[in-house]
């Protein structure tokens, strides 16, 4: 066992007698300008003074940027984006798709060249509608294996958002691929088991897939007549 301490001469401690203090404590008033009441400031004052800091900064270096205030809708940024999709859906409707596709690309890099202090679900949004539509005008300009690409990104982007895997169904039939079509169909009408346009597709899809095998089993009969 370890040997208890020596004892402590009572003259080397000194006790100090403590008590608290109840009363409130109130604070010494700041003198400014001669007086005694502290300044206060309005929220008008504050965002007066923040926008007089950007000012300055910026003048002294243009390639400083600024974050807006939190939750801002980039308004000026989200109308280029739509006005360059609505006029390739202009030349979508008259079957012009190649100028269709270069304006939704322009839509599309606007949307993913948002500055990285934004909301990234309005470049999500926005450049998941771009590729969706863009991949609507590569199919109709028989560039399939591109439709099939931005669908594949649409998705990506948006799962559950049908139009993505309606898209990729289409480029993929338009493969001759048509299982892996059927698929990417069913696939879409899991998250909207109602949407009309898959359900008209698989229909689609399903046909031709019977018509394959009608006319394989043809060809394999008539093979077996000759032999």
């Amino acid at each position: 066992m370890a040997a208890p301490p020596p004892p402590v001469p009572d003259s080397l401690i000194t006790l100090v007698p403590l008590s608290i203090d109840t009363t409130p404590l109130s604070p010494t008033p700041i003198s400014f300008d001669g007086g005694n009441a502290p300044p206060s400031f309005s929220q008008d004052d504050l965002r007066h003074v923040n926008q007089l800091a950007r000012i300055l900064l910026t003048a002294s270096n243009p390639a400083v940027v600024f974050p807006p205030p939190p939750q801002a809708v980039p308004n000026e940024r989200s109308a280029k984006v739509a006005h360059a999709k609505e006029a390739g859906n202009v030349h979508f409707k008259k079957q012009q798709y190649q100028e269709a596709i270069k304006l939704y690309t322009i839509s599309a890099e606007m949307a993913a060249g948002r500055p990285v202090f934004e909301a990234n679900v309005y470049a999500r949004d926005e450049l998941a509608l771009a590729l969706c539509n863009r991949s609507a005008a590569y199919l109709g300009a028989g560039e399939f294996v591109n439709a099939l690409v931005d669908a594949d990104a649409v998705i990506q982007l948006k799962r559950p958002w049908i139009k993505g895997h309606f898209r990729k169904g289409k480029a993929l039939v338009a493969m001759e691929r048509l299982e892996e079509g059927r698929e990417a169909f069913l696939l879409g009408l899991q998250f909207d088991p109602t949407a009309e346009d898959l359900q008209g597709a698989v229909a689609e899809v399903e046909e031709q897939l019977r018509e394959q095998r009608r006319q394989r089993g043809e060809i394999t009969g008539e093979k077996a007549k000759e032999q």
